[in-house]
């Protein structure tokens, strides 16, 4: 069995019980940095063998493909979060799918789910959009696109183009559009802005510094007086 399991994006205690129980019984554990791993393993007692788990080269994809082959439980997990969402995993899951081999992926932390759930935005439905190009232009005709859905839209992304991801969805979905901007969740110095896009955008640009990963909200249309 292909075991795909979340890891903590900041805070050990999000750790599952199952998730743990897993990752003590197989045979070996495939991820994205063994030194994280080995870190993680390490803090809950776990001794399971660990080997890198390299998306771009297929003779990684297939050391996993040869453990389930022989039926033995193999663990697949990224620096943090759920692999195959913006993290490693998503081509070993899928060539185990194709040869019929068992995969099954455990519950567990979720920066995007976490996101959507503290955001206050409609969480009924929205479109998890990932980490956007680096060309601008590619950016707001991304968030144009989505942006004609009328549903929430999520985008993660590095301090470092946080605020010219808000200038090209001021531009993409309008000043006034509904913004939320996650910052470090879970983690000590979790933060939470909420408001328009350009007054999250002032509040984020009035920082001497900004820091940590964030999980970037959005929807096209102005809140409502009674949301």
């Amino acid at each position: 069995m292909l075991y795909v399991v979340p890891t903590p994006i900041g805070n050990l205690e999000d750790m599952t019980a199952r998730a743990l129980r897993v990752l003590k019984e197989s045979a070996v554990v495939f991820c994205e940095d063994t030194r994280r791993t080995r870190a993680l393993m390490s803090h809950f007692g776990l001794a399971a063998p660990l080997e890198r788990y390299d998306e771009s080269d297929a003779r990684s994809v297939e050391k996993v493909l040869e453990r389930l082959r022989r039926g033995q439980d193999v663990s697949l997990v990224s620096d943090g979060g759920c692999p195959g969402l913006s993290d490693p995993g998503r081509r070993a899951i899928a060539a185990a799918r194709r040869e019929g081999l068992p995969v099954t992926a455990l519950p567990g932390p979720s920066a995007v789910a976490a996101a959507v759930a503290g955001s206050g935005l409609p969480g009924d439905s929205f479109v998890f959009l990932g980490f956007l190009p680096r060309t601008a232009s590619k950016r707001r005709k991304i968030l144009e696109q989505a942006g004609t859905l009328g549903r929430t839209l999520v985008v993660y992304e590095s301090p470092f183009r946080v605020l010219e991801l808000l200038d090209d969805a001021a531009a993409a979905l309008g000043p006034d559009a509904q913004c939320v901007a996650a910052r470090e969740l879970s983690k000590v110095h979790e933060e939470w802005l909420r408001g328009t896009v350009s007054s999250v955008r002032a509040a984020l640009a009035a920082k001497p510094e900004i820091l940590g990963e964030f999980a970037v909200l959005f929807h096209p249309e102005p809140e409502p007086a009674h949301a």
